[in-house]
């Protein structure tokens, strides 16, 4: 009896071993599927935001280098006319107007879709012109805290440069806030910013559980790409801050 107790266990012990090594496996299997999914998803995100910045890059370029040049070759032609009626100098006067504020308005849109400085110079100039445009043309005051020596590639300067747009955007938009800090410096190996507004805040968990807008979804995909970590601290009266935590 003992020896035919010894052979079930022995067999209980095998079909076990043999089991938990197929559950094993199969888990294994789950893991490097779900990784491999995670890679491509990740992929498919960059290859679509590389493609778009692409395009923008082209229609900024566009519109500051050929459709802007056009447009001032235009008003000095129209300016070069001579001319002695009244009523004919006021029209000009309006046309004038008119050409400049088309020009204004390409360079704004230029300047959203891709500013020169951001590949000419980096992320800090281009964020200094960032903020002093958002403090002369907006009713929030804007402050800049920066890294001097801080240096990113030129594919991180443009995400991260895209989720300040987008955050400060969701400030103007809905915060009502008089005041937005942007702060960007370097912790070990990772480059944290943070974008803390004096808003009127909003309910982060029930928004999340709820709903995500694109404003948001934006913001994590830039972070999903640069492998980086977003973090929201917002209650209702509280204002709202963003932290993003992006290796270098």
């Amino acid at each position: 009896m003992h020896a035919e107790e010894n052979r079930i266990f022995t067999a209980i012990l095998t079909a076990a071993v043999i089991l938990g090594a197929i559950i094993t496996y199969f888990i294994i299997s789950i893991l490097r599927h779900h990784r491999k999914n995670l890679a491509l998803h990740k992929q498919n995100i960059l290859a679509e935001v590389t493609q778009i910045e692409k395009e923008r890059a082209r229609i900024a370029h566009d519109l500051h280098d050929e459709l802007g040049p056009l447009l001032s070759a235009v008003k000095m032609k129209i300016n070069s006319f001579e001319l002695t009626e009244k009523e004919d100098k006021i029209q000009m006067e309006k046309t004038n107007s008119h050409i400049d504020d088309v020009l204004k308005r390409i360079r704004e849109i230029s300047f959203n879709l891709m500013p020169n400085s951001l590949l000419r110079k980096g992320i800090i100039p281009a964020l200094k012109e960032f903020v002093d445009y958002l403090n002369t043309n907006t009713s929030i005051k804007f402050y800049f805290k920066f890294e001097k020596d801080l240096k990113l590639t030129e594919q991180n300067a443009v995400n991260m440069y895209r989720i300040i747009q987008e955050a400060v955007h969701n400030t103007i938009k809905h915060a009502q806030a008089t005041g937005l800090r942007i702060e960007m410096h370097t912790v070990k190996n990772n480059v944290v910013l943070s974008l803390t507004d004096n808003g009127i805040g909003f309910d982060y968990t029930k928004e999340s559980e709820e709903n995500i807008g694109f404003g948001l979804r934006s913001l994590l995909r830039r972070t999903e790409i640069m492998n980086g970590k977003m973090y929201i601290d917002s209650e209702p009266g509280k204002g709202t801050t963003y932290t993003f935590e992006i290796p270098l």
